[in-house]
């Protein structure tokens, strides 16, 4: 086993910290092979994604997959990443609900923390590299 779970460090700071922890947690459970621990993690990642991104309709929805569907209609979920987030919903039910569903392979859980970290990417590191290459833009634009 390796130390720290490869791909489970290296997120930005502006990354929020629950879906960071959720993330992590998923990768160190995808590190062990618990599939369904994974899943199930991952969708937790997306849930508190919504709670920190979503609109206020987004937020007050019992169910995360009503949730999404806000989150799509309101624009704050990019239109390529809403169907890839309701299948992690989907695959998240399956992993905290087995006797209900089929089992969570590998090769699903490992395409949920690549959906995750495009997630994290997208909606949290991305615009802080922005914003920062914008700060020292203007610092040395302004030095001249």
């Amino acid at each position: 086993m390796w130390w720290p779970t490869p791909g489970a460090s290296g997120l930005d700071p502006e990354v929020d910290e629950r879906v960071a922890s959720a993330y992590v947690e998923g990768m160190r459970c995808l590190a062990i092979q618990a599939n369904r621990s994974a899943a199930v993690m991952f969708r937790s990642a997306l849930s508190l994604y919504v709670k920190d991104k979503g609109s206020e309709a987004a937020k007050a929805e019992r169910h995360l997959k009503t949730a999404l569907k806000h989150m799509k209609s309101d624009g704050d979920l990019h239109p390529s990443l809403w169907d890839w987030a309701d299948h992690l919903n989907q695959l998240g039910n399956e992993g905290a609900h087995p006797e209900d569903y089929d089992e969570v392979t590998t090769e699903e859980a490992k395409a949920l923390s690549s959906f995750v970290r495009h997630l994290i990417r997208s909606e949290y590191e991305l615009p802080a590299e922005l914003t920062r290459a914008r700060g020292l833009a203007t610092e040395v634009g302004g030095s001249q």
